[in-house]
């Protein structure tokens, strides 16, 4: 089958030619230089697509089963999304021999498909910079602790990694590079590529320490062949659009600019108005609301809606309806099929401008488009931006007045005013950093490490997730569900901190945030100190904060109605917990049975990238990872959930759902796995492996606080294990058993060789940060597979 017949397939339409050379042609190139509205995510996806199941047989080995799909913003990712479900869609019905290939969006939140199950799958994933690059440096946003590691091991492995209009991802971009290029140096497992597309972005962009000096890619742009009179690609870069001025010198007045904007507005038509900051954004879209001459319909999208409301704003903002305005902010630039009849956009750097022009008229089916812009006073309207760059994009605006601002009109002055955009990150990445990352273990104080200035250049952009539950007795409860997606908003966390300092009917807002160490909710009490990036944070419904029409507002006061997660949704979690729920009562040997099974199905399709020697330690781990269970604090656990258990076997599954309960607090049962696997005479690697397999306990061993002392005071204790305990002699399954076992935690000592923190560093960069990972995120993908076969009652 031919490219063009392939494309026609999944779009009904033929390829333009660049899309086609991206499919095509042997290598994928570094830098995709092409224009907004030029159809770049279908030519990835299509591309993609085509080079994993239809190019010849080298390329195809050669093309990972991921790909990463990095957006700047959190604008439309879902609607993306569902376009790439649709093109997947059509190929599995021309295809069906392909299987199944799915599409996520990583927004924040328990994942409700749980794509990392499979890691053995092709698979599309879409999601923010922040989102994605957070969880390749190991500190997942919004997401579990526990989860982190996994994530870290995928995104790094086998993956296609595509950047979506990088010039708006600030240090966003050192950081995609040097990951790039300290994956080549550290080594992965399986191949990790990355692509990167604009047509602002400089090549010198990518010239980072560690990616600085590796073979240069190609840089795959328009041909003369793209744009010949009378094809579509012709017509969209071509669209005629011209630029003037508004009028409006400052938008400290709302009104003025509200005004402005309906005067401007054709009647039947959609006016989109794009504004720096979304404070702005909604006292203009108030102002315009007030005005009589103003349209019926009238919207406001910035990035400061729930998911829940974001998901409609998408869907509306998309409609083929007439007479409307939508004033946004920035979430608009970047991967957003809009077509607006008239623009009006304050002043923004340059790269800003280009991809908000393409926004209107960006068919070229529109009657001639119209451009607007908001002149500001950089020395007091800058921010979120540079004042430099606002001066900048000033003089080039005030060069276009009155002229066409189409496409190729915009290129076409770009060249011969040879414009270069500068690009300086404040924070890059570099190897240290990124080893220091890889170890996830809780900080007794309750910091992390803040990867906020590796994703985006300014500070004033660093976030928090808030949600929103009733809380009855003014307390979370104990055993509350992790947010869902859909309950998820952003806010900015200087205003976040503001709104938490405020008093409201005579007190100040409760936030509670959970604290993964002691598995319990903690109230905030030091904004400065407890309220960091990234964090998620559960506010009661009645503090207010947020309005379905206005999204996150500070000076919200009425109730914000929950968005309850699903009854399924899992549990929050601490480092000391452990879940059982299962349908069926089942044995360590039946358990282990089926972890190794689902091992195997997936080493069928991943086992080449790895020695011999690692999948056979990877194969012995998933045989001894559960053998700790046989501990008599474990059993015990057990039985209270389910007191009717046989005691002559030793379980892994109780038949009960529910938040296990040991009689020595913190008890993990994978320490009590790795030191019996040590005590076997087995690999440090299946240890390890073993040990780290819930993500909870990985490269160092200690005692946690309100864990239960040995009588003895000279007895070493940590994580509910006592040295000197005895496990006893348990069937692991495969013909295999664990003897009985006296443990043994003199390794957990610092200093020597022989502790568990010298071995696990040792391992660690013997294999490199990303192959061990990788490793970790197998075995871990195994375990939660076949448990969740198991509490369908399917066998796995």
């Amino acid at each position: 089958m031919k490219f063009d017949e392939f494309f026609a397939q999944i779009t009904g339409t033929s390829p333009y030619p660049y899309q086609r050379r991206l499919a095509t042609d042997p290598d994928l190139p570094e830098l995709l230089r092409v224009p907004t509205g030029a159809g770049k995510t279908v030519a990835v996806v299509g591309g993609w697509l085509w080079r994993r199941f239809f190019a010849g047989k080298a390329v195809r080995k050669a093309t990972p089963r991921r790909l990463v799909y990095c957006l700047p913003m959190r604008v439309l990712v879902e609607q993306s999304a569902r376009e790439a479900q649709k093109w997947v869609g059509r190929l599995k019905e021309h295809h069906p021999e392909l299987g199944d290939i799915k599409v996520s969006v990583l927004m924040g939140g328990a994942e409700k498909d749980e794509w990392f199950h499979d890691p053995e799958q092709s698979r599309i994933l879409f999601g923010t910079q922040d989102m994605l690059l957070s969880r390749a440096l190991n500190r997942g946003y919004a997401a579990s602790r526990f989860q982190w590691p996994i994530d870290f091991g995928l995104l790094n492995n086998d993956c296609l990694w595509v950047y979506d209009e990088p010039q708006l991802m600030g240090n966003g971009v050192a950081t995609s590079a040097q990951l790039a290029g300290l994956r080549t140096s550290l080594g992965t497992a399986a191949p990790c590529a990355s692509l990167w597309m604009s047509a602002t972005m400089e090549p010198a962009w990518l010239d980072t320490v560690d990616y600085a000096n590796r073979a240069k890619g190609e840089s795959l742009e328009l041909a003369p062949e793209d744009l010949a009179p009378g094809l579509p690609l012709h017509r969209r870069m071509t669209a005629a659009k011209t630029l003037h001025s508004l009028g409006a010198v400052a938008t400290r007045d709302a009104r003025e600019v509200a005004k402005l904007v309906v005067e401007q507005h054709v009647a039947g038509t959609k006016t989109l108005v794009v504004l720096n900051t979304v404070e702005r954004a909604k006292e203009v879209f108030k102002a315009i609301k007030k005005l009589k001459n103003a349209p019926n319909d009238v919207m406001l999208v910035h990035s400061r809606f729930r998911q829940k409301e974001r998901k409609q704003l998408n869907e509306k903002m998309i409609e083929p309806v007439e007479d409307r305005i939508i004033v946004a902010t920035q979430v608009i630039e970047a991967g957003v099929d809009l077509s607006a009849q008239t623009l009006v956009t304050e002043l923004a750097p340059w790269a800003c401008l280009v991809q908000r022009i393409g926004r209107c008229n960006r068919t070229g089916l529109d009657d001639l488009g119209r451009v607007f812009w908001i002149d500001l006073d950089p020395d007091k309207q800058a921010a979120p931006y540079e004042a430099d760059e606002l001066r900048f994009a000033r003089e080039q605006l005030i060069k276009l007045e009155g002229k066409d601002v189409s496409p190729k009109a915009l290129d076409d002055f770009q060249k011969f005013e040879s414009i270069t955009l500068k690009y300086v990150p404040t924070h890059v990445l570099r190897r240290r950093d990124l080893i220091d990352l890889f170890d996830t273990t809780p900080d007794l104080s309750g910091n992390d490490v803040d990867v906020t200035p590796y994703l985006r250049s300014n500070e004033r952009e660093s976030d928090v997730q808030v949600y929103w539950r009733d809380l009855e007795s003014g307390l979370p409860d104990s055993d509350a569900r992790a947010p869902s997606r859909d309950e998820l908003c952003r806010a900015p966390i200087g205003l976040f901190r503001s709104f938490l300092a405020k008093e409201k009917k005579g007190k100040k807002p409760s936030a509670f945030v959970w604290d993964h160490l002691d598995g319990k909710w903690l109230r905030i009490r030091d904004l400065d100190r407890e309220v960091r990036p990234g964090m998620t944070i559960l506010l009661p419904a009645l503090a207010g904060g947020y309005s379905t029409e206005l999204g996150w507002d500070v000076n919200e006061t009425e109730r914000v109605e929950p968005v309850l997660p699903p009854y399924d949704q899992v549990r929050e979690e601490g480092v000391g917990d452990d879940f059982n729920s299962t349908r069926a009562q089942l044995t360590i040997a039946e358990h282990t049975d089926h972890v190794c099974d689902e091992l195997e199905s997936i080493l069928k399709e991943v086992g080449h990238f790895f020695t011999e020697a690692a999948t056979s330690h990877l194969r012995r781990a998933a045989r001894w990872h559960d053998a700790g269970k046989a501990h008599a604090v474990f059993q015990g656990g057990l039985r209270k959930a389910n007191p009717a258990l046989d005691p002559n076997f030793y379980w892994a599954k109780s038949g009960r759902s529910g938040r296990l309960f040991f009689d020595r607090p913190r008890f993990r049962h994978e320490l009590a796995s790795a030191l019996a696997v040590l005590k076997h005479n087995l690999p440090f690697e299946v240890a390890y492996l073993a040990l780290a397999h819930h993500g909870k306990v990985r490269l160092s061993l200690r005692s946690l606080p309100d864990e239960l002392p040995p009588e003895n005071p000279e007895t070493l204790f940590a994580q509910g294990v006592h040295c000197g305990d005895l496990l006893p002699e348990v069937d692991l399954g495969g013909g295999e058993r664990c003897s009985e076992t006296s443990l043994d935690l003199s390794l957990m000592q610092l200093g020597g060789e022989a502790s568990w923190t010298a071995r696990a560093l040792t391992l660690r960069d013997a294999l490199g940060p990303f192959q061990l990972a990788y490793l970790e995120a197998l075995l871990r993908s195994a375990d939660l597979r076949a448990s969740k076969r198991e509490r369908g009652g399917a066998t796995p």
